[in-house]
């Protein structure tokens, strides 16, 4: 499994940091953790384009993490034909957002049946298999909207090639609905390092087992050498490893 992180900043892109998107290669096939903006560029910077993508997996609904969501749809379409045999699945963390994402693609005149593209929403009892991938949720309350309660978050744990790689998402301030059981024994983690003190992290940290943890989504005050040092030196003492992904970051499991 390749794993590229195309975009790895916070809820705004910075100067070197585009919006949270993650390609995954396996078994020649290609799917996208998230899709904030220029996910669809980025694809075709790599030598790809959206045909050729079989699945996007968005961990909740934020600008930053679908912002190039429609432009995917749009082009998985209007390529398909140079690879029919691949057709895109979107999945979605809410199902109330499929009828207004059809909505948005209808606005910008982007004509295509259901049949051409799947949008479905996942929850913890209905992930995602596809033979070559197989994806699990675990609910977190990055969303948490009391008057909504299908509103969701949630953090996605990848299984290919006998290989388990966990992406957190985003979190909440108080870093206790990490999925630590979800995340035990994955050969890579992908924590998300914005919406939480580290140090209130660390205490569940030290708990996780894993291969090695990356840091991803991107706080400011990490993005610098020396915040990023700082972290590096708080969490040295972690039984792994610990590094942060930086946009175009390339890891092979």
């Amino acid at each position: 499994m390749k794993i590229t992180n195309f975009g790895t900043s916070h809820g705004d892109p910075t100067l070197e940091h585009f919006c949270s998107s993650t390609l995954l290669e396996t078994q020649g096939r290609y799917y996208l953790i998230d899709a904030g903006e220029p996910a669809n560029a980025l694809l075709v910077r790599n030598g790809l384009c959206a045909s050729r993508v079989s699945a996007v997996f968005i961990t909740h609904m934020h600008i930053d993490h679908t912002g190039s969501l429609p432009v995917i749809c749009e082009q998985a379409k209007k390529y398909r034909s140079r690879f029919p045999d691949v057709s895109l699945t979107v999945n979605f963390p809410e199902a109330a957002a499929i009828p207004l994402m059809n909505s948005w693609l209808q606005a910008n005149h982007a004509r295509f049946g259901q049949a051409e593209i799947t949008m479905r929403a996942y929850d913890e009892q209905n992930g995602y298999d596809d033979g070559f991938i197989r994806v699990t949720a675990t609910r977190t309350r990055h969303i948490n909207i009391p008057n909504d309660p299908s509103a969701a978050s949630f953090a996605l744990k990848v299984e290919t090639e006998g290989k388990k790689v966990l992406f957190t998402g985003d979190l909440s301030h108080t870093f206790d609905d990490f999925p630590l059981d979800a995340a035990q024994g994955c050969d890579l983690v992908f924590s998300e390092i914005t919406h939480y003190p580290l140090e209130k992290a660390i205490p569940t940290l030290e708990k996780l087992r894993c291969g090695k943890l990356k840091f991803y989504h991107i706080h400011n005050p990490w993005q610098t050498q020396e915040g990023r040092q700082k972290a590096l030196a708080m969490t040295a003492h972690l039984p792994y490893p610990v590094e942060f992904t930086y946009d175009g970051c390339v890891t092979v499991l």
